[in-house]
This record gives C-alpha cells, sequence and structure tokens, in this order.
C-alpha cells in the first residue's frame, strides 16, 4: 500500500516537472514572442535604425499606409500607449504625445524666425501709427478735414497686415520617416538558433525635418502591443509592388524581417553607440557590419559544438 502511494506521489512530481517545462519561465512582457529564461544562453540587447525611405523599407512606408500614420492614429484611437523613451516606464498622455508631434522653431510661426516676428511681420504685425497732427489731416488740396469722432471712423484695413498664421500645426505621417527598434539577439540553446526579440519600436523625426537639425523622438511602444495592433487591422499591410497578390500584414513583416535596420548600439556599460566611438562614417559602418556578422558567427559556433 505505501509503495502504490510513493509511486503516486513519484508520478504527480513528474508531471509537475513537464507542465513547469512547458509554461513559459519570466515571459518578457514587451515581446511579442517571449523565450524562456532557462533556454537563453547568450542575450545582447541591440538598438538598430531603420530608414523607410531606403528602397527596401518602402513597402512600410507606401502611400497612405504609412507605418507612422498606423502608430499615430492607434494612439489617437487608444489602443497604443505611447513612452517616452524605449526603456518604456514613462508613459505619454494624449495631450504630450500630441505636443510632440506639433511643428516646432520657425516651421511654428508660419516659417517666421523670432526677429521677423519681432521686426513686425507675420499675423500679430500691427501697422504703423500715424502721425499726430495739429488741427486735422490734410485733405491733398490744402485744406485739413475736420476731425471726425471715434464712432464715425472707418473700419481699419486689413490689407496692410502680414498674413494669418494658421492654427498648431503638426508633422505628418509622411515627414516621420525614422523608426529605432530596440531588441535582444537571443541564443536558444534547446533550439540552436539565434532569435531576434524586439522589445520597443520608436518613432523620431528626422533631422531633415526639424528646425534644430537633430532627430527628435515623438514616442517609444512596446512592441507586443504594435504585434497586436497590426494583427487585428487588415488594413496594415506590408506593401508588395511586385505582386499586389501577396501583401503581408505588418506584423508579418516584422516576423520575417523584411526591414533593413542597420545596428546603431549595442549594450555596453558607457552606453554609447556607435557613432560616439567611432564617428558618422566608415568606421561606424564597419563596426556595425561587424557587430552583425559577430551574431551570426555565434549561431554558427552553437551548430559547431
Amino acid at each position: 500500500m505505501k509503495l502504490k502511494h510513493i509511486l503516486l506521489v513519484g508520478i504527480c512530481l513528474m508531471s509537475f516537472g513537464a507542465f513547469a517545462q512547458e509554461t513559459s519561465l519570466n515571459p518578457n512582457p514587451n515581446s511579442a514572442h517571449p523565450i524562456d529564461e532557462a533556454d537563453i544562453q547568450y542575450r545582447a540587447q541591440i538598438w538598430r535604425r531603420m530608414d523607410l525611405n531606403e528602397k527596401i523599407n518602402q513597402p512600410f512606408f507606401a502611400e497612405n499606409n504609412q507605418i507612422s500614420k498606423f502608430l499615430i492614429d492607434g494612439v489617437k484611437a487608444g489602443v497604443l500607449i505611447p513612452y517616452s523613451n524605449d526603456s518604456l516606464n514613462t508613459k505619454l498622455s494624449l495631450e504630450q504625445f500630441l505636443d510632440r508631434l506639433k511643428l516646432k522653431g520657425k516651421l511654428e510661426n508660419g516659417g517666421l524666425t523670432a526677429e521677423e516676428i519681432a521686426a513686425g511681420f507675420g499675423g500679430d504685425a500691427k501697422p504703423a501709427a500715424a502721425p499726430a497732427t495739429g488741427g486735422g489731416a490734410d485733405d491733398g488740396w490744402g485744406t485739413k478735414k475736420a476731425e471726425t469722432n471715434k464712432a464715425e471712423k472707418p473700419a481699419a484695413d486689413d490689407f496692410d497686415k502680414g498674413p494669418i498664421v494658421a492654427g498648431v500645426e503638426y508633422y505628418i505621417p509622411k515627414q516621420l520617416s525614422i523608426l529605432e527598434i530596440k531588441e535582444d539577439a537571443i541564443i536558444d540553446r534547446k533550439r540552436s538558433r539565434l532569435y531576434f526579440d524586439i522589445q520597443a519600436i520608436t518613432l523620431k523625426i528626422p533631422a531633415s525635418q526639424s528646425d534644430a537639425g537633430l532627430e527628435d523622438i515623438v514616442a517609444s511602444f512596446r512592441f507586443k502591443d504594435v504585434y497586436k495592433f497590426f494583427k487585428s487591422n487588415p488594413n496594415c499591410i506590408w506593401f508588395n509592388s511586385t505582386n499586389e497578390m501577396q501583401h503581408r500584414n505588418m506584423a508579418d513583416a516584422f516576423d520575417l524581417r523584411f526591414f533593413s535596420a542597420r545596428i546603431i548600439k549595442k549594450g555596453n556599460a558607457a552606453n554609447k553607440d556607435i557613432f560616439d566611438q567611432f564617428g558618422d562614417g566608415k568606421e561606424a559602418l564597419k563596426k556595425s557590419q561587424k557587430l552583425e556578422q559577430q551574431l551570426q558567427d555565434k549561431e554558427a559556433e552553437m551548430w559547431e559544438n
């Protein structure tokens, strides 16, 4: 009888152990396809820069189907949560998000600089006051008109005023052509494969569209949320111009790595990107390509061992 109880307990323990192995251990909350911590042999955090104007990335940036448009629409619809940066710790309100999309600096004032506005140009400019005269204005025939009271004065003409500056303007999706991808490069010991596990996507304003000449962050998004949003929206398509019967959902396009994005940073103690270390030139490009190759070599080493 005791032997039966011991065997029953042993079977229960074995079943529990098998169930525990099938359940994801410490799943990454930002990942669309989390990998069990126990199966990770190697992990490196990397950042990539994706230029949507590059030919290979243009299917993500088709007219009226820009990925930037879908991200903005997702926030406005309350489906996507924007964050201040890719650490994904600080959420942005809708007002804060829209504020980051406002045209800044010179663009914000109808193309006028602060000096031009101070000089009197623009919609707020006021016409110069007429010089005061003692006995009324000269009518052009040598006589002077009697001053009329304020009620009889004609309405001021708006012709001399500068152009009326429209309300607040925002960047349009077509101008937002830079994505920054934060992901984990993971060697899975169970499957002996290298996986790129995307954690966050950051929408940025290109330097060419910024008044300061620097790239600005609009917002970062948890990739798991973006992936679900794309999957639930059939309009979020990766546009296949070669064969329009073979469009893909953007979520699938990310799974299949249909994009091109060079590595700009690998996790390091100084938190410096490649440009900080090697400048924005050939050396930085070589380092980026070398890091890519080193990751592929690690996968090859798994098969050799």
